[in-house]
């Protein structure tokens, strides 16, 4: 059974990336990752206004004010002391004790002295780059949305000019036309496009009457809108497309992959089952292909948006029953 994906060009022996999060800055936790199944990984992401406050010896509180108060403390304590070089470091480590491609991860959202520090990451040895571009939304009454979006854009332009790895692109569910942003993303030379990065969700606890923010974990149920977005924007665009939020076990990974993602990425699952559910989604894939009769990936990779009908299905907005008799 083939089960062989290309993705930025990296071949991957399976679909199955492990997406960023902490648990990725660890060597134990990438060689488990490996030994279970998983294609590629992805690593935690340093923040644009960490590698700024290290080389230029500043962070920018005015962008700071609108960050929620676990990522401002989060910068501002681990910028207290060096942080490129030991992620660059851990780069070099973890290529030495995993097979698997290792891509680094950049939270970004404007261009500046930083793109830099993309070269390095190359250097260190880094598979690809992953800049995820949503970091904040618009905070403001004067951004205009072009103007937003040409920032982001001019990001993907100014790291691509730095570096031959391939890079992917994190994107948010929030824009006016995401099929015009990704087109965009895609001719400012995003290898891939990954969808969608997950927000900071807050909640209000009424009994404390305070803000909070518990619920950071993805659920199956988040499944279906960077579902719905894979299956279009696989038709409308030429570079690839890594599914990520609400993907949780084998069947998550085949409707993404029958709507035409490249690659599945997957993380709170990993917290709440274990690494070793990695093995799981796996040969329950390899089961399910074997119950359809499929020998490879590519053999159904597309398969329900391969005709207008079935693409229409994923744009409908309004749900419409069949046989229901709107008068008596």
């Amino acid at each position: 059974m083939d089960l062989k994906t290309d993705y930025m060009g990296l071949e991957l022996k399976n679909p199955l990336v492990v997406s960023s999060s902490p648990l990725s800055m660890n060597t134990d936790n990438l060689r488990a990752y490996e030994s279970h199944g998983a294609s590629a990984a992805v690593l935690r992401s340093l923040y644009e206004e960490q590698i700024v406050s290290e080389m230029e010896g500043k962070l920018d509180q005015e962008d700071m004010y609108f960050w929620y108060p676990e990522a401002a403390d989060h910068v501002r304590n681990i910028s207290k002391g060096q942080i490129l070089r030991p992620y660059l470091n851990y780069i070099e480590k973890a290529k030495n004790e995993v097979s698997i491609p290792i891509i680094a991860s950049i939270n970004c959202h404007r261009t500046g002295s930083w793109v830099s520090f993309a070269r390095e990451i190359e250097k260190a040895g880094a598979d690809a780059i992953e800049l995820n571009v949503s970091t904040h939304l618009p905070h403001d009454s004067t951004t205009e949305a072009r103007d937003f979006e040409k920032a982001i854009m001019d990001v993907v332009s100014e790291v691509k000019k730095q570096v031959s790895i391939p890079v992917s692109v994190k994107i948010g569910p929030y824009f006016t036309n995401i099929i015009a942003m990704a087109r965009g993303l895609e001719k400012a030379g995003a290898d891939s496009l990954v969808v969608f990065n997950r927000y900071y969700r807050p909640d209000i606890d009424i009994e404390q009457l305070e803000v909070t923010s518990e619920n950071y974990l993805s659920s199956p149920g988040e499944l279906s809108q960077s579902l719905r977005w894979v299956g279009v924007l696989s038709q409308q665009v030429k570079c690839d497309l890594a599914a990520n939020t609400g993907v949780h076990d084998y069947e998550g990974v085949v409707k993404q992959l029958l709507a035409g993602a490249t690659v599945t990425q997957f993380c709170s699952v990993l917290y709440i089952q274990g690494l070793a559910y990695i093995t799981t989604m796996l040969e329950d894939l390899k089961w399910w292909m074997k119950q359809k009769r499929f020998s490879s990936v590519e053999d159904f990779r597309g398969k329900m948006v391969d005709d207008r009908l079935n693409t229409a299905q994923f744009e409908q907005v309004h749900f419409v029953r069949k046989n229901v008799r709107m008068f008596d």
